[in-house]
C-alpha cells in the first residue's frame, strides 16, 4: 500500500492551485526543493507520474488531475476532524463559512442572519457572496462549509436540502402595453426585449429555461450584474425583466412604478436550497440550519402575495 501523507497532498494541491513550484512552496512555507522532493516521493510511492516537469513550469498529467480531485475531498475531510471531534452536543456552536449567490444574498441575509444569531448565539457565520459554480468549487476544496444557491443547478456530490420555491414575476413599466395584464405567457413576450443578468449567473439560465424564450442577440443584449440594475432598466422602458419573489418581498421594487405580473407556465419558479459536501461530518448541524432557514423563508415570502397585485 502506498504511504502518502496529508502533508504531501497539501503540497500537491498547492502546486495545482498555483501552477508554480515556487509559488506553491511559498504558500505552504517550505523551500522549492523540499516541495519538489515531496512530490517526487509521492510519485515514487504511487508508481505514477503526476506532473510533467519542464524547467520551472509543469503540466498536470491525467493521473495528477485524478489525484487532485481525490486529494481535495480527503484534505477537506481531515480538516473537518477537529470541528467534528470538538463540537459540543449543542448544535451550531462553531464557525460556519456560508456562501450565498448574489440573486439571494441581499434579500435573504438581512432577515436570515439576525434570525440565525438569535437561534444559535454561539455560532459565528462568515458569509461569502459568489456565483454558484465558484461556491461549489469552494465547498469541494474546503474553503466553504455550505452554500445557499438556486436550483436547478448541477449538485453532484452534494447533499441538497430545499428551502422554498421562489416564484418569478414579470416586471414591466407602468407605461408598458402589458402593464394591466393579470398574467402573461411566453407568447406575450416574443417580441419584447428581455433584460437579464450577465452570463455566469444561474438566474439568467433559469429564466431562459423556464420561459422557453430565446436569449437576446448579443449585439442587442443588455446585461447587468445585479437585480437592482434590472429594476432601473425596466422602469425606464428599456425592456422587461423577471424578478424572484424573494427580491420583491425584500422591497426591491418599492419606490418604483413597476407592475409585477404572474407568469403563466408549468414552471415559473426556482428552488432555493442549502447544499454541502455529501458525507460532511457536520451534516446534523446543516440539517438543523436548513430547517431554520426553511421556516424563515416561508414566513418571509408570505409578506408578498402576487395574487394581491
Amino acid at each position: 500500500m502506498a504511504n502518502i501523507s496529508i502533508r504531501q497532498l497539501r503540497y500537491f494541491l498547492a502546486l495545482v492551485d498555483t501552477s508554480s513550484f515556487s509559488k506553491a512552496a511559498k504558500r505552504v512555507g517550505i523551500t522549492q526543493s523540499t516541495l519538489s522532493a515531496a512530490i517526487q516521493e509521492m510519485e515514487n510511492a504511487l508508481g505514477v507520474c503526476l506532473v510533467e516537469r519542464s524547467g520551472r513550469h509543469f503540466a498536470l498529467m491525467a493521473t495528477g488531475e485524478l489525484l487532485a480531485r481525490e486529494a481535495r475531498d480527503i484534505v477537506a475531510r481531515v480538516d473537518d476532524l477537529p470541528t467534528s471531534l470538538s463540537r459540543e452536543a449543542r448544535p451550531l456552536t462553531t464557525r460556519l463559512r456560508l456562501g450565498v449567490v448574489p440573486s439571494i444574498a441581499p434579500f435573504l441575509l438581512p432577515k436570515a442572519l439576525p434570525h440565525i444569531r438569535g437561534a444559535f448565539p454561539e455560532l459565528h457565520v462568515a458569509v461569502r457572496e459568489g456565483l454558484s459554480r465558484s461556491l461549489i468549487a469552494d465547498i469541494r476544496s474546503g474553503n466553504l462549509d455550505a452554500a445557499i444557491i438556486a436550483l436547478p443547478f448541477t449538485t453532484t456530490g452534494f447533499q441538497v436540502e430545499p428551502l422554498c420555491e421562489d416564484e418569478f414575476l414579470v416586471a414591466v413599466s407602468e407605461r408598458h402595453r402589458l402593464a394591466n395584464s393579470r398574467a402573461v405567457s411566453a407568447e406575450d413576450l416574443q417580441d419584447e426585449p428581455i433584460l437579464l443578468l450577465e452570463s455566469g449567473h444561474c438566474l439568467r439560465d433559469q429564466v431562459l429555461s423556464f420561459t422557453g424564450l430565446r436569449p437576446p442577440n448579443e449585439a442587442d443584449d443588455i446585461r447587468a450584474m445585479s437585480l437592482l440594475t434590472l429594476v432601473q432598466l425596466a422602469e425606464n422602458d428599456l425592456g422587461i425583466t423577471f424578478l424572484p419573489r424573494i427580491a420583491i418581498a425584500a422591497g426591491i421594487a418599492q419606490g418604483t412604478s413597476l407592475r409585477l405580473i404572474p407568469y403563466r407556465n408549468e414552471r415559473s419558479s426556482r428552488t432555493l436550497a442549502l447544499i454541502w459536501r455529501a458525507g460532511a461530518s457536520r451534516t446534523p448541524d446543516y440539517l438543523i440550519l436548513a430547517e431554520t432557514l426553511r421556516d424563515l423563508c416561508r414566513q418571509f415570502l408570505d409578506v408578498y402575495n402576487p395574487e394581491e397585485t
